[in-house]
């Protein structure tokens, strides 16, 4: 039996994720950018920063209260919440404009699906109001209200009035400092995510 052969299963995975890791730069295939998300509402493509127009999602660090009163991180679910709706589609983005911070205000989606109708609905982010015109996404929001999906099950603040009560420095919506996990998991995401556009045109999808 050859060398090969004799690996376990987990070695024989570890070798091939190893292999494909190396080979995917070498295939040629530029592909869309991973995406790496800051929060529910903002993520980067590359060397370019993207915050969902239209909406606003709970702060990283804030909690919410769910029915019985008991905090729980909305922050960091929302943001979970925008991983699971992009899942491995590649995403795609029109710049409306800009804000102080330099990043992209952008419509966005992935899978044909518009990410912020689709935070919205699920309950992880709120429809912002203009005065000249309606949001796009009050029905999405009226809708998840009504089933109390996500940070309507409970009481919440704003997004804007969380930052008001506490402000940083350092605005994480800018240049937040990842944890260990948090990068582990971007990491691993980014991964999958070269990972399946690799493996796509292999298997006719």
């Amino acid at each position: 039996m050859g060398r090969l052969g004799a690996l376990r299963p987990p070695e024989s995975l570890l070798a091939i994720l190893v292999v494909l890791a190396l080979t995917l730069p070498a295939a040629g295939q530029r592909g869309p950018q991973p995406v790496r998300l800051s929060d529910g509402d903002s993520f980067s493509l590359g060397r370019e920063r993207y915050r969902l127009q239209g909406i606003d999602a709970p702060e990283l660090h804030q909690d919410c209260k769910d029915a019985s009163g008991r905090a729980w991180p909305c922050g960091t679910r929302a943001r979970s919440e925008l991983r699971r709706i992009i899942g491995t589609d590649p995403v795609s983005c029109r710049t409306v404009t800009t804000d102080r911070y330099g990043r992209n205000i952008a419509v966005c989606e992935a899978g044909g699906r518009d990410l912020a109708e689709e935070m919205v609905r699920a309950g992880f982010a709120v429809a912002i109001e203009r005065r000249a015109a309606s949001s796009p996404y009050r029905d999405a929001q009226a809708e998840a209200r009504a089933d109390k999906r996500g940070i309507w099950a409970g009481a919440f603040d704003t997004p804007s009035d969380w930052r008001r009560s506490n402000p940083r420095d350092d605005d994480s919506r800018v240049a937040s400092i990842p944890t260990p996990r948090d990068w582990l998991a971007n990491k691993a995401a980014e991964f999958w995510h070269a990972l399946m556009q690799w493996l796509r045109p292999l298997f006719g999808r």
